[in-house]
């Protein structure tokens, strides 16, 4: 009974201190629309490249490395890639990407964190 009432307390306790360690996510979401210029697809696995242009960034690249890394769905998974843009005034952005894609029919989703570095084209 003692080893019963320990395990609660421990159980108890971890599960009320996550609080403490989570956070809130805040920032821009940003919608992208742009052309597949390529596609190559193996196994579990496939590289998507796309280019866009929007309003905020400018000429946008992106290339997502897709991974079937759900075993019960051949519609979902997960990806890391990398996005470069320009503006008109010359400012580059670039992003390092990961997360995870689900499709719909023909449409692909991609959700993930990103972290932006800015650089000045010379």
């Amino acid at each position: 009974m003692k080893i019963f009432i320990k395990i609660t307390f421990v159980l108890t306790f971890f599960l009320f201190s996550t609080d403490s360690y989570s956070f809130e996510i805040t920032g821009d979401k940003v919608n992208l629309s742009g052309k597949i210029t390529s596609i190559t697809l193996k196994e579990n696995k496939g590289v998507i490249n796309v280019v866009s242009d929007n309003e905020k960034y400018g000429k946008t690249w992106l290339t997502y490395n897709l991974k079937l890394s759900n075993p019960n769905s051949s519609d979902q998974g997960s990806f890391y890639g990398r996005a470069t843009a320009i503006n008109n005034d010359g400012s580059r952005a670039s992003a390092s990407r990961q997360g995870v894609w689900s499709r719909k029919g023909s449409i692909y989703s991609f959700l993930s964190f990103t972290v932006l570095s800015k650089s000045f084209l010379t």
